[in-house]
């Protein structure tokens, strides 16, 4: 077994050394098409992460109590009834004694000075649960607080909510749609590398079917070849990642805290392999097959 498994790794290797322009060609073309993914993976988590703090800053909704429900006792059933909905993740009350002290804060203290009572009424900070929040789901919560009896008015950010809707579809398709393109020009780059070793080395491996070798065998030694020009791509792609992350650092200087670097450079390195191998596999069953002409 030991011997097999040495054969195995001797044959991806040789594949590799026996022509190298070729091995060499397939992996930079590899790094180009893992760079193009690393910069489509760099968008679609940054999009991510805008999407995830614009959305969480416009999320609170800012219910107004009527005076008549200003009671502890009706207060906390107000709660109660929220917290039993299930739609929001967080509610902070804000009393007016807090109102009236943020209005003078952002307004100055000229507009209110000389009231004799609060005008401003209680209210509560309500958060939405679920991600991502988009501003129809706001409206809707709205609508549904509304119908609470202790509600006068219910406020919330849903300019800012809508312009995110309208871009957020359309960049992250349009996205996706790249990286499939790119994943499969990527599979084909490995299908024509492991095709041309299986034709260099096509007496060999039909000499292996006559003997009786699994198909395991026979597939094992152009897999593994496939899984190292995915990796050497895949790393090439994850270069090419880091780089980018540090341009833009001259344009953003907090860019790396949105991004996560280890995991999206893992993904990269993971998905590069992953689609090298599985069309390696792909090619080689279909050459034992004879549809490989």
């Amino acid at each position: 077994m030991r011997n097999q498994w040495k054969f195995l790794f001797r044959e991806a290797f040789r594949n590799l050394g026996s022509d190298r322009f070729l091995s060499i060609t397939s992996v930079m073309t590899l790094g180009i098409c893992g760079s193009v993914l690393s910069f489509l993976l760099l968008g679609l988590s940054l999009m991510s992460a805008i999407d995830a703090k614009y959305s969480r800053e416009a999320a609170p909704l800012t219910a107004y109590i009527l005076p008549a429900f200003e009671r502890g006792a009706d207060l906390r059933n107000f709660e109660q009834k929220i917290e039993a909905s299930g739609d929001f993740d967080s509610i902070t009350f804000v009393s007016k004694t807090e109102a009236l002290e943020a209005f003078r804060r952002d307004f100055g203290e000229e507009m209110t000075r000389y009231l004799d009572v609060n005008p401003l009424p209680h209210s509560y900070l309500l958060y939405p649960s679920g991600t991502p929040l988009t501003a129809a789901r706001l409206k809707a919560l709205r609508e549904k607080l509304l119908r609470f009896k202790e509600v006068e008015e219910v406020s919330g950010n849903f300019t800012q909510l809508q312009w995110l809707d309208r871009w957020r579809v359309p960049l992250q398709t349009g996205s996706l749609l790249l990286l499939c393109f790119v994943a499969g020009a990527l599979a084909l780059i490995v299908h024509n590398a492991i095709k041309l070793s299986l034709y260099a080395r096509r007496s060999l491996v039909e000499n292996m079917k006559y003997c009786g070798a699994s198909g395991f065998f026979i597939l094992a030694p152009f897999a593994l070849e496939a899984v190292l020009l995915g990796l050497g791509g895949g790393l090439l792609g994850t270069l090419a990642l880091l780089g980018q992350i540090q341009l833009g650092k001259l344009i953003l200087p907090s860019l790396p805290q949105w991004i996560p670097e280890l995991r999206l450079g893992f993904y990269l390195v993971a998905g590069t392999v992953a689609i090298a191998l599985l069309s390696s596999v792909q090619t080689v069953y279909a050459f034992l097959r004879g549809k490989l002409e």
